[in-house]
């Protein structure tokens, strides 16, 4: 057999309009997006009956999808992460009020949190999974909670904390334990981000252009209003769907170096619009990552495979460097380039590092920890993890991170699988995006604990079917030619 064949987990040409299987499945997403559809057509009374029905038909949407499709589940929460935001300020606007804390910004965790299914069920058998690492984790983030509510955090705070926190390792967590499930994930994962990279993109630069009116009535009354641009066509920094450019900028990146492996007429749009987006966020850190991901691919496949790659991106750079060179796209993503060459003279840089020299001998001597809900606004890893968890939190918290990482890379020979390499690359990219901020929970958390679940089940699946094939094993054979 053919091995570089049998682990291709590709989007194959030709099927990138026919997914709109199991029916029931699909039938229940449709009744979904059609009553938020209505419900945001009728104005101010719908908009606020989203803030609860929408996070519960979440719920419902992804428990239903988790026990009956658990496939189709996985890319539900990735698209409840991309296109929620969008939604609160479609809502807000027409409602006519600015809702903050907005309750429909629960809804991707509570998709997410239907995973504790998984833990549930799987929490006895941790040893011999492997999955210790994980409930590490989980266990310090649950006592950070635990102290919060004692410290006197409000209970509210405390549990959007929570599942600020846990989501991402409850969900990486259910990636990893069902590790059979690996190429089919691959796929759904393609497909997904595929489908978000265009979409995203597209409304990126239309947001730029245009700034649509929820857009700007959502900056004149966010927390982030200083930092995101003018609420006036050119002068926001793009975020597009997503609730603020940082993020946006990592989700693109990540949906960026997962395109190198999907093949469909559609990928030279997505990657179009995908790119001038998130040269449009301005965002460095995320620029700075995606170029490490890049040379972390390039370095770890074939010399045949690195020939194809860099064609492929030869090509991208004559799409978007033309688009990104003219009016008026080119003065304000050249002003943010000079910036990478004089970071220290950068405001929000100095900004940054006055807060983290303040704090950081007091993040030192946090040995327990003031608990999740107390301290908010940091924006720092660090900072964030010594404050919320203290000692007795971090150490098991980034203790099985570490364990996780090095399972991952503590082999170099290269593969002939470039997904395998797409998935090692976003790891070392988010890891790189904890050293500007917090990006181990929330939104950015899915790029981090998820992906290195990715990356496990990856090698486990591969593993033990070589390991059967080796044997000689006939209904394995058939079994990994079926899969692939």
């Amino acid at each position: 057999m053919n091995k570089s064949k049998a682990i291709n987990v590709n989007v194959q040409k030709g099927n990138t309009f026919n997914f709109f299987q199991p029916a029931d499945a699909w039938g229940t997403i449709f009744v979904f997006v059609f009553v938020v559809v209505v419900l945001l057509a009728v104005k101010s009374t719908g908009s606020k009956a989203l803030n609860i029905l929408y996070p519960l038909g979440t719920f419902v949407v992804a428990w239903r999808l988790y026990f009956r499709h658990p496939i189709l589940y996985v890319g539900f929460v990735w698209w409840v992460f991309f296109l929620t935001a969008f939604i609160r300020r479609f809502a807000d606007f027409n409602g006519g009020a600015f809702t903050d804390p907005s309750p429909m910004l629960l809804a991707p965790y509570t998709a997410v949190i239907v995973c504790s299914h998984t833990l549930y069920f799987n929490l006895s058998k941790s040893r011999e999974q492997g999955s210790a690492p994980f409930v590490m984790a989980i266990v310090a983030i649950i006592y950070g909670y635990l102290v919060g509510l004692i410290n006197g955090a409000s209970p509210v705070t405390a549990t959007v904390a929570l599942l600020e926190w846990i989501s991402p390792l409850l969900f990486g967590y259910h990636l990893f334990v069902n590790w059979n499930r690996y190429p089919e994930y691959c796929r759904n994962l393609q497909k997904v981000f595929l489908w978000g990279v265009l979409i995203m993109g597209i409304y990126g630069v239309y947001q730029f252009m245009v700034a649509p009116e929820w857009d700007r009535f959502w900056l004149e009354n966010s927390p982030i209003k200083t930092s995101a641009g003018k609420p006036e066509p050119l002068g926001i920094r793009v975020w597009s769907t997503l609730n603020a450019p940082g993020p946006f900028a990592s989700f693109m990146a990540t949906g960026l170096l997962i395109l190198f492996r999907c093949q469909s007429v559609l990928v030279l749009p997505a990657a179009g619009f995908g790119a001038l987006s998130f040269l449009l966020s301005m965002v460095r850190t995320a620029w700075l990552g995606w170029s490490l991901g890049m040379i972390t691919i390039i370095t770890s496949i074939k010399p045949k495979q690195q020939l194809k790659l860099v064609l492929t991106i030869l090509v991208l750079a004559l799409i978007v460097i033309p688009l990104a060179t003219i009016e008026p796209f080119a003065s304000s993503i050249s002003e943010r380039l000079t910036t990478l060459v004089d970071v220290k003279n950068d405001p929000s840089f100095q900004a940054r590092q006055f807060i983290y020299e303040n704090l950081f001998n007091d993040a030192l001597t946090s040995y327990i920890g003031s608990g999740l809900g107390i301290n908010l606004g940091q924006d720092s890893a660090f900072l964030v993890m010594m404050f919320d968890l203290g000692w007795i939190g971090a150490i098991p918290y980034v203790g099985g991170l570490i364990v996780l990482i090095i399972s991952i890379f503590r082999t170099s020979t290269k593969t002939k699988d470039i997904f395998d390499s797409i998935i090692r690359a976003i790891v070392l990219q988010s890891i790189f995006y904890l050293f500007a901020g917090p990006s181990m929970k929330g939104a950015t958390g899915m790029l981090l604990w998820p992906f290195i679940a990715m990356a496990l089940a990856g090698r486990k699946y591969n593993n033990y079917y070589e390991s059967q094939l080796a044997l000689g094993s006939k209904s394995t054979k058939s079994n990994y030619n079926q899969q692939y």
